[in-house]
This record gives C-alpha cells, sequence and structure tokens, in this order.
C-alpha cells in the first residue's frame, strides 16, 4: 500500500470512526472490543499491503477490523485446564436418571387427572394461563369474564391441583408454585 493511499485509508477511519465502530460493535458484540480493534487498524494500516487496489474503503477497514477482533478473541481465549475439563466430565447428567423420569410421568399423570376434576371454565383458564402463558387480561377477554373472575378461578385451580399433587416431587420441589406475568 502506499503512502497516499495508507493516509487516505486513515483519514476515512477519523471520518467514519463512529459509524465504523457502530457497524464493529454489531459484529463483535462490545464497543470496547470494537474501539480496541479500530484502534489497531489505525496503527496497522502503515504495514498493510492489500492485493489490489481499494475500491471500498468503508468495506476495507471494517473487514481488517474485523480480523483483528476476531485473532483478538482467539488470541485471548482462555482454554480449559485438565482439572476444568475431568470436572466437567464427572458431572452427573440428571435428566437421563430413570428414577426422575419415572416420577416426572408420574406427576405429569397426577397433575393431568387433577386437571380433569376441574370445571371446564377453571381447567381452560388454568391451561390458558399456565401452558399458554397468557395474561390475566387476555384470559378475561377470550372468556369474556372480569381480570378479577380470572384470578378467582386461577386461584381455585391452583389450590385443588396443589392439594391433589402433595405427596407429588414437583411439588415437594417447589415446581407448581412459580410465578408468572400479570
Amino acid at each position: 500500500m502506499s503512502i497516499l493511499s495508507s493516509a487516505l485509508l486513515r483519514l476515512r477511519l477519523i471520518a467514519r470512526y463512529a459509524e465504523l465502530r457502530r457497524s464493529l460493535e454489531r459484529i463483535v458484540g462490545s464497543r470496547d472490543q470494537a474501539s480496541a480493534a479500530l484502534h489497531e487498524t489505525w496503527l496497522r494500516l502503515d504495514t498493510a499491503k492489500p492485493a489490489s487496489p481499494v475500491l471500498n474503503p468503508d468495506a476495507y477497514l471494517l473487514r481488517m477490523a474485523a480480523r483483528i477482533a476476531t485473532d483478538d478473541w482467539r488470541r485471548n481465549r482462555e482454554p480449559l485446564g485438565d482439572d476444568e475439563r475431568e470436572a466437567l466430565l464427572q458431572v452427573a447428567d440428571e435428566t437421563a436418571d430413570p428414577l426422575r423420569v419415572v416420577a416426572a410421568r408420574r406427576d405429569v399423570q397426577a397433575l393431568e387427572a387433577a386437571m380433569q376434576e376441574l370445571p371446564p371454565r377453571q381447567r381452560a383458564i388454568l391451561a390458558a394461563a399456565r401452558v399458554d402463558g397468557l395474561l390475566n387480561a387476555e384470559i378475561a377477554d377470550r372468556f369474556q369474564i372480569s381480570v378479577a373472575m380470572v384470578k378467582k378461578e386461577l386461584g381455585a385451580a391452583m389450590r385443588h391441583c396443589r392439594a391433589r399433587l402433595a405427596d407429588s416431587d414437583a411439588v415437594a420441589n417447589g415446581e407448581l408454585v412459580g410465578r408468572r406475568k400479570f
């Protein structure tokens, strides 16, 4: 790269710094990393030798900075040590435990049975709230009832299900009492 083209690219970097940094931020995910990569780009412009003339200076500068950021990320990545690798291999896979699978299936069957005991509207409101994730206001609109009535029906349905599932693992672990959006 000639001294003239290096100087022109530096001027372009100064003039378009904010736009280049924003574009690079989207690529690297951090404003600080984008700024550091653009600074390093500024320093490397003296030694850069493109194979062909630079037709799009913004694209050239952005690509150069992105490559610098990628190289920096690779250099600063810390590989796992032997102890860390061994610790990861020793972590038990709880999802594959047959006892947990059987207990979860039993909990689901008990919940289905408890829901079948509910009146149809309470069952539908509970499903809309807990399965579909609808807000109380949306449920009220769907069933053409007040939000207060939704709260009342939902509370009654939850109490019924908790009472029926009192012995299950899900209730013992607090999995049926989670908060949701209203």
